[in-house]
């Protein structure tokens, strides 16, 4: 048999035999089905399985945009740009953030400006 303690609408514990506290069954555990494990919530009626994790989003390193403009011939069109905006050339030239998301929509907006395809540009490396 396999046992549930639901919290607030979610499986907290799993438990494979009816746990006993002093001498008799803990309260507020309930049989579940096979599948149920934590983190699933219950309506009273039916259990169900939390939401997928979602992949981690893709980063690039901001050398390697930098070379692909570069080779592109647009770096002092991209750096022109940077400058015109401190909040948006200090997140750019950040020390501590040698990466930038290949979906970031401000980076976007700058390789399209540029005239560049944002995704050869923002492409990571697999």
């Amino acid at each position: 048999m396999k046992y549930a303690r639901i919290i607030d609408g979610v499986v907290d514990s799993i438990s494979y035999d009816l746990p006993y506290f002093e001498g008799g069954p803990e309260p507020g555990w309930t049989k579940v089905p096979a599948d149920v494990f934590a983190g699933f919530s219950f309506d009273g009626e039916k259990f169900t399985g939390p939401e997928p994790t979602p992949p981690p989003r893709q980063t690039v390193l901001k050398s390697l945009v930098q070379a692909r403009i570069i080779e592109a011939g647009k770096m002092a069109s991209a750096y022109a740009a940077l400058t015109q905006n401190p909040v948006y050339f200090a997140r750019w030239f950040a020390p501590d953030r040698p990466e930038v998301y290949c979906d970031d929509p401000d980076a976007i907006l700058l390789v399209t400006a540029l005239g560049l395809d944002p995704d050869a540009i923002l492409a990571p490396i697999v």
